[in-house]
């Protein structure tokens, strides 16, 4: 080595040389194989979780983002659901409707009979219809005038099969069907 110092190089001193550079590159390729890349994998595994955590919480935001509507939407459908539920009536309301059918009919001027017809579901059998056959006697324009209003009731009703007979001394004889509804909450099973 004092003849480094001096100018001359030696064998000894490129030995040397090539020993320390020799160790040095073993140290590079031994960090790099055990120490860079286990923590290259690591940065790796971490980006990977990083971004499946990014796409769930991107995920997340976009079903909050949507969220309110979606409640104002089931707010408005229940309304809706409540408001038609209650335009039918339950089965045990039906026998005060039919009397207060037949007590506005007699204030009109109307004699009105009704009386129960076999009841029958609808096609997908989710909905029983309840028809009641009407006879009416009066003048004409009363019979028209209760046929309207039975139309324009707050509950879903049905006129059907409507015969008018020609007045005879002024009275007139109207028949229909007069049919409300009510749906099944569970269907039924036919035996």
């Amino acid at each position: 080595m004092s003849m480094f110092a001096k100018g001359k190089i030696t064998r000894h001193d490129w030995a040397f040389v090539g020993i320390v550079l020799g160790v040095t590159a073993l140290l590079f390729v031994a960090f790099y194989f055990f120490g860079f890349s286990k923590l290259k994998n690591e940065i790796k595994a971490g980006e990977a979780e990083l971004a499946k955590v990014t796409k769930e919480l991107k995920d997340a935001h976009d079903l909050t983002d949507g969220i309110e509507e979606l409640r104002l939407e089931a707010q408005e459908m229940n309304h809706l659901v409540d408001t038609f539920e209650d335009r039918l009536p339950e089965e045990r309301q039906i026998p005060a409707l039919l009397a207060r059918f037949e007590k506005l009919g007699n204030e009109m001027g109307l004699r009105v009979q009704l009386s129960s017809m076999p009841t029958r579901k609808t096609l997908n059998s989710d909905m029983e219809v309840i028809p009641y056959k009407a006879i009416t006697d009066g003048q004409f324009h009363q019979i028209v005038s209760f046929i309207n209003m039975l139309e324009r009731d707050e509950r879903y009703l049905k006129i059907s099969d409507l015969d008018v007979e020609e007045e005879v001394e002024g009275i007139s004889k109207a028949t229909f069907v007069l049919s409300t509804f009510r749906f099944l909450n569970e269907p039924e099973i036919v035996q």
